[in-house]
């Protein structure tokens, strides 16, 4: 029989956690990590007039256009890093957090997480882990860590195995988006926009940018994705963020997302862990799987 070790790591887990709750009816298991089982669709900014723009994948050459664009109209955001790209470009990674933007994860090598990665926890690890250590040393000790899933793809089963790390486990997420998902269209108007679709479908950075506005204005306001590694991107950021400033739109960066703070792990509490340490639950793990 073919065991799987990401149930494995699973059950591990969670008999430690039980473990540490306490005896007795009295008792409730309570949850010290938070990666959460289902990806974070809610960030509360909608009818706010509050946008947080995140942009994906980079850095890489174009990522300085971008950022060109967001001094311009003195505006922070926050930035999905990929680790293969921060390694190839890391002058523009350092750049990145020295203008006052917020570094974020969005693993080593942009794959879809699928189950593959709870049958071998190493790899779904290595996937945070990498880009943990190219972004950590830039940021600040009080900058929130986040994560968001490439293409949003996400299994409950990560979380567990993400939150017996004592490290990762101070991630909140994954996080997803309000604004940027989709290209919709109504009597031959662009209502709504994603950019690597825009780019497919050979939009100027014009076309693209007025689905981004239409779908902002009619949600007042929200997490938006775009990205920051394509030739388009910096010309894109320049023909939204303006409007949107002289229409008094304020601009945060994820960690002023207030939505987001139950998210995040109390930094008083004791690491998940230590109900179950990882080392512990791989070293029972292997010793099952066949």
């Amino acid at each position: 029989m073919r065991f799987s070790l990401g149930a494995y790591v699973i059950a591990a887990f969670a008999a430690g956690a039980a473990a540490n709750a306490g005896d007795g009816p009295a008792s409730a298991p309570t949850q010290l990590a938070w990666f959460q089982a289902r990806s974070i669709f809610h960030s509360g900014l909608r009818d706010t007039h509050t946008i947080a723009l995140t942009f994906d994948d980079g850095p890489n050459a174009f990522t300085g256009a971008v950022l060109d664009a967001l001094d311009a109209n003195n505006v922070k955001a926050t930035f999905f890093i990929v680790g293969q790209m921060a390694k190839t470009h890391p002058e523009m990674l350092a750049r990145v957090a020295a203008e006052g933007n917020l570094l974020a994860n969005h693993s080593a090598s942009h794959p879809e997480l699928t189950s593959s990665f709870d049958d071998d926890p190493n790899k779904l690890i290595y996937q945070l882990k990498n880009v943990h250590d190219f972004i950590a040393p830039l940021m600040k000790q009080t900058d929130t860590l986040y994560f968001r899933a490439p293409y949003g793809y996400w299994r409950s089963a990560h979380a567990t195995i993400l939150n017996a790390d004592p490290v990762l486990r101070n991630y909140v997420g994954p996080i997803y988006w309000d604004i940027g998902g989709d290209i919709s269209m109504r009597d031959g108007y662009v209502m709504s926009s994603a950019d690597w679709a825009c780019w497919k479908h050979k939009w100027s950075a014009q076309v693209c940018a007025k689905g981004y506005l239409r779908e902002i204005r009619r949600d007042n306001g929200g997490v938006v994705l775009m990205h920051c590694i394509h030739a388009q991107s910096g010309e894109l950021v320049a023909a939204v963020v303006p409007p949107l400033v002289e229409e008094g739109y304020t601009f945060v960066r994820l960690d002023q997302v207030p939505d987001y703070k139950q998210y995040e792990t109390p930094q008083t509490a004791p690491a998940v862990a230590d109900a179950a340490p990882l080392r512990d639950v791989l070293r029972i793990a292997s010793n099952k799987v066949k």
